[in-house]
């Protein structure tokens, strides 16, 4: 019986120290940091919480095209890049959300809203290489962890890495939660099987991105 108290008072620890350092690093946060995470989890909840996992869809979600979404993508692009586009119009619209919600949670000056992702992952590659004083920099995946709020790139074409300095299709979605534990970090962007979606990828044992779903190739930390 004494056992079975120290066993189960020992679980209660781990579980309350665990959850001690979530909080602490919550709070550790930036002010932009945390409305950007907010921000990025309303819009996720709005589309209904479609969830990716293992590279497999979990839960479905809303649908661009759909009356209400329609209208909801047409904001992102409205906002985030002053476009007239809306969820029907056939184009990619993930830049646009990652500016709309850039633009929302007060990156200000600091971020080249754009609706194509290069647009900024290669200006924050060369901050990094010239060591430039910016609040956005991107890193090789095999560099630097990923953190909350920062943003995890992968490129949607063949023949591009970090590297590359010409334009190309990419795709980057924002880290809202990481579970060292677990060994999973989650992200949401936009324009993901059809709608705002969080996925699941999986870092190694010392944190580092190590998923295999998508051609990784940049982190790009937030500073601000």
């Amino acid at each position: 019986m004494k056992n079975s108290k120290v066993v189960i008072g020992l679980s209660i620890g781990v579980l309350l120290s665990t959850g001690l350092l979530i909080l602490l690093k919550r709070m550790r946060l930036s002010g932009f940091k945390k409305n950007l995470i907010s921000n990025t989890n309303k819009e996720w909840k709005l589309w209904g919480k479609p969830l990716i996992s293992q590279g497999k869809l979990q839960e479905s979600g809303e649908f661009e095209c759909s009356d209400i979404y329609r209208e909801r993508v047409g904001e992102y692009w409205r906002k985030g890049v002053n476009s007239s586009n809306d969820g029907c119009s056939n184009v990619p619209w993930s830049s646009a959300f990652i500016s709309f919600i850039m633009r929302k949670s007060g990156a200000g000056n600091d971020f080249p809203y754009s609706s194509a992702h290069n647009n900024y992952i290669r200006p924050f590659i060369q901050n990094r290489k010239k060591n430039l004083n910016s609040d956005f920099k991107a890193y090789k995946v095999n560099e630097e962890k990923p953190k909350l709020g920062d943003l995890v790139c992968y490129s949607r074409e063949s023949g591009v890495d970090y590297d590359t300095t010409s334009s190309y299709k990419g795709h980057c979605d924002i880290v809202v939660d990481i579970n060292r534990t677990q060994r999973t970090i989650e992200v949401i962007g936009g324009n993901v099987n059809d709608g705002v979606t969080k996925r699941v990828l999986n870092i190694d044992k010392n944190g580092y991105l190590n998923d295999t779903s998508n051609d990784w190739f940049t982190i790009i930390k937030n500073n601000k």
